[in-house]
């Protein structure tokens, strides 16, 4: 059983990877794209938004990782009509986040775009609608990676980046700048819902059972830890930007980062191609009664690995190449590319970490260490930001004291007192 799982692990990682991969191009090609055909202000402007929609969508992020896990204990036990069931309440408990984000989000657009130092509030507003669609996809997504169609949960990605460079190429070409930016990324994400509803059509519409028989209270107790989770995992991935744009005194310094983070968070998006995989497997298997530590140590392994490698090649073929793709107007964002990736590093194996102890529930100890962290780096920051390149370092630091800390209390605390947690 355990070689057969280790086998399956690696054979779901590498199909997820190859076809990541070229999610990963169309993504790069859209930042390339972007910041030729937009100045460097209104370039770091969209990647603000982009950041932006992403940190406030903390509630799309709960809900991809309730339906992950849900529908993969539910697939493991062939439960179908409980699994359609499930996805049917899951779709509504998401209308009524998205339609509260985005209310909430509206109301607070003006001190918002204050803060970030962005010119027009209703770009705020409008990245709003984006959050809001993005609360609704994960349960369809989500249900394609509980039970474990890896190829049109990771062809959704693929598509969703083709329309996002598509459309936000053509939006732009006809003069509309930022506003037509955002009008690709939310139409390509609802496209992209539509995609993932047609691939789970056989599920979602499959006959329901009348009574899904939930325990509450652990649901209650996984909404908790799953929101710590998401917030904590959303933040490292699009912190950077909002916490750089909030305190550069230049805006064009932020799109001068977006240019070398293209480059230098390639190792993130490398190791980050076994996550999918990861929190399925140790639901499945914890559900089941198997021992899921050993899927942990394999996910470091590959995944932190993979990420320090890919950073040392970054630093090595990323210089010439962000002249090659971005022109003469970036070319500042060479010096940034080793603290973009002694920022991303840590990032990576957090996020590692995140998407294993998710499932599982336990949120105790890395919730306090995120928050004690992260408090670190905003005083820090918050005295210390004389240039982008010291704020990756604070940033990167904090992090990797972070990630020591969880890894000595995993390594020491029992396993019988770490599944209480």
């Amino acid at each position: 059983m355990r070689k057969l799982r280790f086998e399956e692990f690696e054979r779901n990682s590498l199909t997820v990877f190859a076809i990541s991969m070229i999610a990963n191009v169309l993504s790069y090609l859209y930042q390339i794209v972007m910041g030729n055909m937009l100045t460097p202000a209104d370039y770091g402007t969209v990647n603000t938004l982009l950041s932006l929609s992403v940190v406030v969508g903390v509630p799309s992020g709960v809900v991809a990782a309730l339906t992950a896990t849900y529908t993969a204990k539910y697939h493991a036990h062939g439960e179908t009509a409980a699994l359609a069931a499930f996805m049917h309440r899951m779709l509504r408990a998401a209308a009524v986040l998205a339609a509260a984000v985005f209310a909430a989000g509206a109301l607070l657009s003006l001190p918002i775009a204050h803060v970030l130092q962005i010119d027009e509030p209703w770009y705020v507003t409008t990245v709003m609608i984006l959050v809001a669609s993005n609360c609704l996809g994960p349960v369809f997504s989500s249900t394609l990676q509980g039970v474990k169609r890896f190829v049109p949960y990771s062809m959704n990605s693929v598509l969703s980046f083709a329309l996002r460079l598509l459309l936000g190429t053509a939006f732009v070409w006809l003069g509309w700048g930022i506003a037509g930016a955002l009008a690709a990324l939310i139409l390509s994400a609802c496209l992209a819902m539509l995609y993932c509803l047609y691939k789970s059509r056989d599920l979602f519409f499959a006959p329901k059972t009348k009574q899904l028989h939930l325990d509450r209270d652990e649901v209650r107790r996984y909404f908790v830890s799953t929101f710590w989770f998401q917030l904590f995992l959303l933040l490292m991935a699009n912190g950077d930007v909002l916490l750089i744009k909030t305190f550069a005194a230049d805006p064009a310094e932020v799109g001068i980062y977006s240019s070398g983070s293209v480059i230098g968070k390639i190792s993130l998006y490398l190791a980050n191609a076994i996550v999918p995989v990861l929190l399925p497997m140790v639901a499945e298997r914890q559900s089941t009664g198997h021992d899921t530590r050993q899927l942990l140590k394999r996910a470091m392994l590959w995944g932190g690995g993979v990420a320090v490698v890919c950073a040392v090649g970054m630093n090595v073929v990323g210089r010439p190449l962000i002249g090659l793709l971005f022109g003469e107007r970036y070319l500042a964002a060479i010096d940034l590319l080793l603290p973009i990736s002694f920022y991303v590093v840590p990032v990576a194996c957090l996020t590692i970490l995140i998407n294993y102890l998710m499932p599982l529930g336990r949120s105790g100890f890395f919730a306090v260490s995120m928050v004690a962290g992260y408090l670190l780096i905003w005083a820090l920051v918050s005295q210390l930001h004389h240039s982008v390149a010291q704020m990756l370092y604070i940033m990167g630091g904090g992090l990797l004291l972070v990630l020591a800390a969880n890894l000595i209390y995993i390594a020491l605390t029992p396993e019988k007192e770490k599944a209480a947690v």
